[in-house]
């Protein structure tokens, strides 16, 4: 016996949208385990709907997703059957249990019946609940559904078999026994996504000692990304320098236990050499190849979401793997690189358990800092850089020692390696790092430089008056290019692979080639850019707006087309921040702070209120997720679906500007008032420090150490003088 079933607690305690339970059974056996707080209004109308279109035969293919319990349901008909499978994508990624087939018939009326008795619920219990959208959806599905059956003649399908050995020992290798064809009829039919994957198969791990020393039946590709989920686990766990790390593959027995430090393995009671990075490389080749080999079945699927965020996934880890390794000097033995996880500088806090608390004590102090309302502060490898437009100085970072200082009549530009530029009225000298004597010197035509200066294939980038674009030879301080755009008072000037991009207030962005200053192309706006363009894979993405109106614009970075044009009508737009194939920006509607989270096409996928009092507002990276700050040094970090996951309130009183959140060792820390260190995954404050109400610009160091620079010029840093933590906490 087949039926849906529908909790009943949303009727008795009403919510907007309601959430329950749902569930599928087979002869009383729940096919849907964990579905128990999923939205109604929306995943009801959508099993109903899905079942419907295999009834009435416009699809073969239907796929619906619970994304509370992150299980996805794949109903694929076959003859008068229909075959089901259940995928969890949570950890594990897995099947729950083998395809079922179930008839097509008895599937139809029990989710005629579910529908029927939602839709009567919902008249009684919340009539204004279900959107006309998903009341229209229902409808037209019950319609279906009461209609007779139609089949459609099948081909019996070609059967497609592939069996990729392992590249190399330890590797990992893989089989396809795609007997239905899912690939080809799934992706030519345009199917779901994943259900477009869901081909069997296996895939097995082979050592050196043992051609089969670990096998996964099921879905390679559910395999592949569990793999490359804990590639990434047990990567961090080999630049931690941790002893051993445990593992069962995928979720399948037997346990893997690594000894990282002697480079083996315990497998099925046997010892084998084994080492962690050989590991972590089949992990993250096994997706890559995995990714080719159904592209080279099915062309169509190259640009599958799920396989384009695996191959992600592991070109990603990969390219960790491959910046972690440093050429042995001559003559010395060859030792293994540890793995980099990530690009960040700073390893997180080695702690024993759960972090708690945080203690900073003050360091050193520097006073009487030029122009520190238009200074800039920054972390350099060696010292702390600050550059103003009359000044320029670096600092040790633990002593406070000024290490070089640089100052001039027409502008001083500095960049975060140490590089500078100072100007008179007569010429421009350049500096590197340390010393009093310049570099070079060259004369010059008493024009205003700096204080942004950008270093790229041997060449000083700077803006002149605020409006041309300069570039000089690092080397021999030859000018090499510049570019004087009309009309044009203020212009912003980025970087971008083998283009420089300046942004102008006239309406205009130029793509110049580094090398000789062309310009390749230019790109013409009905509005001002308000900033430097920010680089969105090969292309980018710039904040246009005047008075009231506000818009995005992405364009290819080499060709300087433009994909789309997004018109907003936030104010106090905040710094656009691409993450994946999604981009998030944070302003006021309405006086109430909003988030907008925007695809790749242009689209908005979803806007969410922020409750973190008035802007101006910036935004940070997180893993899964995005962090707002405020102004009012509030904070909130929401999911990719638009959830908050945690919030923290008001620090004081407001900054004269929104400064952007730094993430160190694992540490997010807010700027405000008070400065606050939160834990990223909980948004417990683990400690605060007060800056003051005239906080200009913050930064934090490898080791966690703070430094704000005030509206009165003093610099002040602090030491992380202890942390505290739970032990099992």
């Amino acid at each position: 016996m087949i039926r849906f079933r529908i909790g009943h607690r949303w009727k008795r305690e009403p919510a907007d949208p309601p959430h329950d339970s749902v569930a599928l059974e087979l002869d009383g056996v729940n096919l849907l385990p964990g579905a128990v707080e999923e939205s109604l209004v929306e995943t009801v109308p959508a099993l109903v709907e899905a079942v419907a279109a295999l009834h009435s035969g416009g699809r073969r293919l239907a796929q619906v997703s619970l994304p509370e319990a992150h299980l996805e349901l794949v109903l694929r008909r076959s003859g008068a059957d229909i075959e089901l499978q259940v995928a969890s994508l949570s950890r594990p990624a897995r099947l729950l249990r083998p395809p079922l087939r179930l008839d097509s018939e008895e599937l139809a009326e029990a989710a005629l019946e579910c529908g029927r008795a939602f839709r009567e619920d919902v008249a009684r219990v919340a009539p204004r609940r279900l959107t006309e959208p998903y009341r229209q959806v229902l409808e037209r599905a019950l319609e279906q559904l009461e209609e007779p059956a139609h089949y459609r003649e099948e081909l019996r399908p070609e059967p497609f078999t592939r069996r990729v050995a392992p590249p190399a020992l330890p590797g990992f290798g893989f089989a396809l026994d795609d007997t239905d064809d899912v690939l080809r009829r799934s992706a030519r039919e345009k199917g779901p996504a994943l259900a477009s994957l869901l081909c069997p198969g296996e895939v097995w791990l082979a050592l050196p000692e043992r051609p089969v020393a670990w096998r996964a039946p099921g879905p390679p590709f559910l395999t592949a990304l569990e793999l490359a989920r804990q590639a990434a686990d047990l990567a961090r766990a080999v630049e931690l320098g941790e002893p051993r790390y445990s593992f069962e593959p995928a979720g399948i027995r037997p346990e893997v236990s690594l000894d990282l430090k002697a480079g083996e393995a315990r497998l099925g009671g046997t010892t084998l050499p084994l080492q962690g990075e050989a590991l972590v490389a089949a992990m993250y080749h096994l997706g890559q190849a995995l990714a080719v080999a159904l592209s080279e079945r099915e062309r169509s699927l190259a640009s599958n979401p799920y396989l384009v965020e695996l191959t992600e996934r592991c070109r990603e880890g990969l390219s960790h793997l491959r910046g972690a390794v440093q050429p042995p000097e001559q003559g010395a033995a060859v030792v293994p690189a540890r793995t980099a996880l990530s690009s960040g500088a700073s390893r997180p806090l080695k702690v024993p358990g759960r972090l708690r608390r945080l203690r900073f004590e003050n360091l050193w102090e520097q006073r009487k800092l030029a122009a520190a309302d238009e200074g800039r502060l920054m972390m350099g490898r060696q010292s702390l850089v600050y550059s103003s437009p009359q000044m320029a100085c670096a600092f040790d970072r633990k002593t406070g020692k000024q290490l070089w200082r640089r100052a001039a009549t027409h502008g001083v530009a500095a960049s975060v390696d140490g590089y500078s530029l100072a100007a008179s009225a007569v010429r421009v000298c350049g500096f590197q790092g340390k010393g009093a004597g310049a570099r070079w010197l060259h004369d010059h035509d008493g024009l205003r430089i700096g204080p942004t200066l950008l270093r790229q294939d041997g060449l000083l980038l700077t803006l002149s008056d605020d409006r041309t674009a300069l570039a000089f030879n690092e080397v021999t301080g030859r000018e090499m290019w510049r570019l004087a755009p009309p009309r044009t008072r203020r212009s912003h000037l980025a970087l971008q692979a083998h283009r420089a991009l300046l942004a102008t207030d006239s309406g205009y962005l130029y793509g110049l080639d580094l090398t000789d200053g062309q310009v390749r192309f230019r790109v013409s706006a009905t509005l001002p850019f308000l900033g430097p363009p920010v680089p969105w894979g090969r292309r980018f993405v710039a904040t246009l707006g005047q008075g009231s109106h506000f818009a995005l614009l992405l364009s290819d970075a080499h060709t300087g087309e433009s994909a789309w044009t997004f018109e907003m009508s936030l104010a106090l737009p905040s710094v656009p921040l691409p993450s994946g194939k999604r981009l998030y920006i944070a302003g006021e509607l309405e006086g109430e702070g909003v988030l907008l989270c925007i695809d790749s096409s242009g689209q908005t996928r979803w806007q969410r209120v922020l409750h973190l009092g008035p802007g101006p507002f910036a935004l940070a990276r997180l893993p899964g997720a995005v962090l707002v700050t405020s102004a009012l040094g509030a904070a909130a970090r929401l999911n990719e679906d638009g959830e908050v996951d945690w919030r923290v309130g008001a620090a004081g009183e407001q900054l004269s500007r929104a400064l952007q959140p730094i993430i160190s060792r694992g540490v997010v820390l807010v700027p405000g008032e008070r400065v606050r260190a939160v834990d990223p995954h909980s948004g417990h404050v683990l400690a605060e420090v007060r800056a003051g109400a005239g906080l200009m610009a913050m930064q934090a160091d490898a080791q966690l150490n703070l430094y704000f620079l005030d509206e009165l010029g003093t610099l002040s840093a602090y030491r992380l003088g202890s942390h505290f933590a739970v032990v099992g906490g």
